[in-house]
């Protein structure tokens, strides 16, 4: 049964809530059918609430707001577009309008996502869409959108295939995979990591990780790579990681998303392989609430890459974001949270320029776009009017160029992420290049 959870956004005030129902008091790791969210639970039905549709524009959301998805980021990305509408629609709407929100919760499935953008298109209406945390999710997605010229701003995924499509629709403000791995791939080299394992997830995203990130350490003399391959959901960890004893490397890295990493990064500890003063650890994800309740005291040392800004290049508007955000909804919210507000802020941004909802004159006001966001200044360098060179990747067709990348690391055990060291790129460092336990 398809879940929506609909947000109908009123008018003249902007709603300060206490949304502690739409934080989970479920284990991450217990599966659960849907996590309810104030939107979910609250909304009236649909004929008592509902403007009429020629005195709304609605814009879809999608993410997990339920497992096996990673549902508590997927909740805040829901959170920071329905409060980027409420401002919006507090300042006056777009094009005389009010702007409606409707999200649906994908559940970190791909079939799931292709349900709710089928649905959000063709019963809801939507005239643009935003969002998405899985990259796995977002490819069947961009189908579904691109079979209905309807324009995509993809807040987290970073399959590089998201924009490698080419599909006029499809723009994106995360980093593609092979930017992500390359900000990886310089790190490990300065390092010195010469010895490297990495435990993928068994998906589309996790093969492309591990092919791209394999390629890019060549280039630095690197070539002792192996890349192992698990379902995000695998549980027991233990079979591969003995394997991996035999011959410790300088690095193990855990490119699984979610509880698979914590399991990864626990069960590594617990054996004895990492971290060391020998094998240090990579964890995906770790920069997450989650990471600390799953992985106590094995959590320290462990290296993870942030994308966002950190504490020291914060603008003005994302000190902003997120006080407000913390306000609202009683939590500190991810980088995730912030790309989902921008996107929010860049689809509304193009209708108004556009001057109309008609799908091609958004992506054309998309294209041509330059935004002062939370995080930072959002374009699109490549696009119809500017085609992404040969000798440029794919990847780069409505893509933002300048994704904030940094590499981070725990020193001490239940560590805030806002306390933790940047380690690179070594202009921006807060701290050593790397800190490991003593012999």
């Amino acid at each position: 049964m398809f879940k929506m959870a609909r947000v109908v956004i009123p008018t003249l005030v902007i709603l300060v809530l206490a949304l502690s129902a739409c934080q989970p008091q479920t284990p991450v790791d217990e599966p659960t059918e849907e996590v309810p969210t104030q939107a979910a639970t609250e909304a009236p039905t649909q004929a008592a609430t509902l403007p009429p549709e020629a005195d709304v524009i609605r814009i879809g959301g999608f993410g997990p707001l339920s497992a096996p998805g990673a549902y508590r980021s997927g909740i805040e990305m829901q959170q920071a577009a329905k409060m980027a509408a409420d401002e919006i629609n507090a300042a006056g709407g777009v094009l005389g309008k009010q702007v409606e929100l409707i999200f649906g919760d994908t559940e970190g499935l791909p079939e799931r996502g292709t349900a709710v953008t089928e649905r959000l298109i063709t019963q809801n209406k939507v005239v643009g869409l935003i969002g998405e945390y899985h990259s796995g999710v977002a490819l069947t997605e961009m189908e579904v959108a691109h079979k209905y010229g309807i324009p995509v701003v993809f807040s987290e995924p970073w399959s590089d295939d998201v924009t490698g499509s080419g599909y006029p629709e499809i723009f994106r403000i995360s980093p593609s995979i092979d930017y992500y791995s390359s900000i990886a791939s310089k790190y490990y080299a300065e390092a010195g990591f010469n010895k490297i394992v990495f435990i993928q997830e068994d998906t589309d995203y996790g093969h492309s990780s591990g092919d791209s990130i394999t390629a890019q350490l060549a280039g630095y003399g690197i070539t002792d790579v192996q890349n192992f391959y698990a379902d995000p959901a695998t549980e027991d960890f233990t079979p591969i990681l003995q394997r991996i004893m035999q011959d410790p490397p300088d690095l193990l890295a855990s490119g699984v998303t979610g509880m698979g990493t914590y399991r990864m990064v626990r069960q590594a500890c617990e054996l004895g392989l990492a971290p060391t003063a020998t094998t240090a650890i990579y964890a995906a994800d770790a920069q997450l609430p989650e990471y600390w309740e799953n992985v106590g005291d094995c959590g320290q040392y462990a290296l993870f890459t942030y994308v966002g800004l950190p504490p020291s290049l914060y603008n003005d508007k994302t000190r902003a974001f997120l006080d407000n955000f913390e306000a609202q909804y009683e939590i500190r919210p991810g980088a995730h949270a912030m790309e989902a507000y921008d996107s929010m802020y860049l689809m509304v941004e193009a209708i108004r320029t556009a001057g109309s909802t008609d799908p091609a004159a958004i992506i054309a006001a998309l294209e041509a776009i330059e935004y002062d966001g939370v995080l930072g200044k959002i374009w699109f360098e490549y696009g119809s009017q500017n085609p992404v060179p040969s000798d440029v990747p794919a990847w780069m067709w409505h893509q933002f160029p300048t994704p904030s990348v940094y590499l981070m690391q725990y020193t001490e055990v239940n560590q805030p992420f806002e306390e933790a060291i940047v380690v690179f790129p070594r202009e921006v460092s807060t701290g050593p290049l790397y800190t490991g336990p003593q012999p």
